[in-house]
């Protein structure tokens, strides 16, 4: 039975060499994860808002081209999560995940994926599961399918099952964004030469929006600057990616 990965962060292929590149802010999952020793179950831990390492971790797990260093253009990359066929999303409804929730998401399971390697269950606020629910995910998660991958989030590790967190390999995760970030001027994408580091900078500081606005607006405009970062990093033409950041900084 392959063990959980517990990543407190305060703040994919069958490839044995994975692209983590979504992954560098994050290198504690990042580094497991391209050496192709990810497990099949992750609960990641947090006192703050945990949509982005869940996303870049799901969309990593899901990517049908793992060797890419520049824009994945599979259609898994370029598929909002609501509407691909091989991950089920679970959170609070209103208040709790209920075991019918659980037990719909348990049984898509029985199928292989279409699209990707792998298939995924994320469960968003893990601590908000029924005790009927969680010990019916405890059995999923005990014996997964080779195919299977449950990405768990919670900012209350202690109210997620014992049995569940008896089963996880801990890893702890320091907050990338632990200190202060300037406001960006307007026309920040304009540097000449334009360099990872600035869109780096970019990144930081839409995430910092997304915590303070919890708006998804900036979770897109973050993912899509990682993506921007792929791109100057493989060296890709400076001024359509200019032109791009450009447009998805105008989108604000």
């Amino acid at each position: 039975m392959p063990p959980c990965l517990l990543l407190t962060w305060t703040g994919m292929k069958n490839s044995s060499h994975k692209n983590p590149s979504r992954l560098d802010s994050w290198p504690q999952i990042a580094d497991p994860f391209a050496a192709g020793l990810f497990p099949q179950s992750a609960l990641v831990i947090s006192d703050t808002p945990l949509f982005e390492p869940g996303v870049s971790l799901c969309r990593s797990l899901l990517c049908e081209e793992p060797e890419a260093r520049s824009i994945c253009r599979c259609r898994s990359c370029q598929t909002d999560f609501v509407d691909h066929p091989d991950i089920h999303l679970l959170s609070p409804s209103p208040h709790t995940i209920r075991v019918a929730d659980v037990r719909m998401a348990v049984q898509s399971l029985l199928y292989r994926p279409l699209w990707s390697s792998v298939r995924i269950i994320w469960i968003q606020a893990a601590d908000t599961l029924t005790p009927e629910s969680a010990n019916l995910l405890l059995k999923a998660v005990e014996e997964p399918a080779p195919y299977v991958h449950f990405v768990l989030t919670t900012n209350n590790p202690d109210q997620v099952l014992p049995t569940i967190r008896s089963r996880c390999q801990r890893f702890v995760i320091a907050d990338p964004d632990s200190q202060p970030i300037e406001a960006l001027p307007p026309d920040w994408m304009m540097a000449r030469p334009l360099l990872p580091d600035h869109v780096v900078q970019a990144a930081r500081f839409a995430r910092k929006q997304f915590r303070q606005s919890h708006h998804r607006q900036w979770l897109g405009i973050w993912e899509e600057l990682w993506q921007a970062y792929d791109a100057l990093a493989a060296n890709a033409n400076q001024d359509i990616v200019r032109e791009q950041l450009r447009r998805l900084w105008t989108r604000r």
